[in-house]
């Protein structure tokens, strides 16, 4: 009996060993390294932390939505310090004036100029075409073109975005899923044209991206390859245009300098909104007569950001007095 219960322990110990042994092998089997995937998954879409981009905005699901307003630069630093003033107050009134959330979002990009040197080379070719003498110009103008990010020693552009949410819908409770999505698609419209409204008083031209667009922007910001900017979120360089508000200006705008403010944001809204290639003619002449019209205002009845302060009452009524006469 003693011998066949030493049996009997020994298949049972070397049995365990056996099957401690098959456990850990399977463990370490590179199959199973990683448990994060998924035998059922049918696309890369299922990885991406939204559902869908549609009507010009980002789904993320649950009913939040998001909305990327780009906006144009502001040569800051060549303004006057009277300028930079008027345009730190506009700001200032403009990001007091919102009641909703946003996300400032700086991207550094490669450029990517490719699409442009291939509209170039057949430019080119058509005047080469129709002028041979032009050939070696055209040779040496091409060259130059496709080696400027050497020449100037800079291949980064930066672009600037506003990222507008959208995630009251979630408690619409008395709502079906699609009244919910038609009433986010316009709560987010509204948002960015506050937004884009606000921008213009400030010289920034801004425009609500496309779905072909955000597209466009997302895959950029997970392409690692050519759009890193890593480097400059460590650095801190996403962060040299904010600083901190350490007074409030507006409180202490006296009300000459507030009348030539309005008249300012006036002119820059004008010259934003109503001036480009996508204006007719008639429109820009009316426009630039107008803005003519207020900058002579301006210095008639204020003035001080134009560093021509003086009586602004008098000359107010004095000027309604030429109009009388």
């Amino acid at each position: 009996m003693g011998i066949i219960f030493a049996v009997i322990f020994l298949l049972a110990l070397f049995g365990g060993m056996a099957f401690a042994v098959r456990y850990q092998l399977k463990k370490t089997d590179p199959k199973n390294l990683d448990n994060s995937l998924k035998v059922d998954v049918q696309s890369a879409q299922e990885f991406l932390p939204f559902q869908d981009i549609k009507d010009s905005m980002i789904d993320l699901g649950g009913h939040h939505y998001r909305a990327i307003i780009e906006c144009s630069s502001v040569n800051y630093n060549l303004k006057t310090d009277k300028e930079k003033e008027i345009i730190e107050l506009s700001f200032q009134r403009f990001c007091n004036s919102l009641n909703f959330p946003l996300t400032f979002f700086i991207q550094t990009r490669t450029v990517d100029n490719t699409k442009m040197l291939e509209n170039l080379k057949v430019d080119l070719e058509q005047t080469v075409k129709d002028y041979p003498n032009l050939t070696e110009y055209a040779n040496i103008y091409y060259g130059e073109i496709a080696d400027l990010p050497n020449h100037i020693g800079n291949n980064k552009m930066k672009k600037k975005y506003i990222i507008v949410p959208c995630c009251e819908a979630l408690e619409l409770g008395n709502l079906n899923d699609e009244e919910k999505y038609d009433y986010s698609l316009k709560e987010i419209y509204t948002r960015c044209q506050i937004l884009m409204d606000g921008l213009s008083s400030m010289g920034i031209k801004s425009k609500i991206l496309d779905t072909k667009s955000i597209a466009e922007l997302l895959c950029s910001a997970y392409h690692k390859d050519n759009y890193s900017h890593a480097d400059q979120v460590m650095s801190g360089e996403y962060l040299g245009m904010f600083v901190e508000g350490k007074e409030n200006k507006l409180a202490k705008v006296s009300p000459d300098a507030k009348l030539d403010w309005i008249l300012y944001e006036a002119q820059v809204r004008l010259q934003t909104e109503l001036q480009g290639e996508k204006i007719p003619e008639d429109v820009q002449e009316s426009t630039t007569k107008a803005i003519e019209e207020i900058n002579k205002i301006r210095d008639a009845v204020a003035g001080y950001y134009n560093g021509k302060e003086k009586g602004h009452v008098q000359s107010v009524t004095s000027l309604n007095t030429k109009k009388k006469d």
